[in-house]
């Protein structure tokens, strides 16, 4: 009894285990929704983040509520200017 017992736990566990876990991108860690780009066995979302960012995906295939987070680009000067502003550059004073 114990042994059929071992055994339905064992195909309840196999079941379980097939279930596929939805593909995230390996830079930003969205769903991927679609045919993943594979470079050195790690998928990505996009080509974008492939090359290490920024994404270029299309996110209309999203709700809002489906994204965990949101990801805000600054153009190169605003974020100089941030660090500047902050006092964490290099100072020689």
């Amino acid at each position: 009894m114990y042994a059929a017992s071992n055994r339905s736990q064992g195909n309840a566990g196999q079941s379980a285990q097939r279930a596929p876990q939805p593909l995230r991108c390996a830079n930003c860690d969205i769903e991927i929704r679609w045919s993943p780009t594979i470079v050195q066995g790690k998928a990505y979302c996009c080509s974008g983040c492939a090359a290490g960012g920024p994404c270029s995906c299309d996110y209309s295939q999203y709700h809002s509520v489906n994204i965990s987070g949101v990801i805000h680009y600054m153009p190169e000067h605003e974020e100089q200017d941030g660090v500047q502003s902050h006092g964490m550059e290099n100072s020689s004073s």
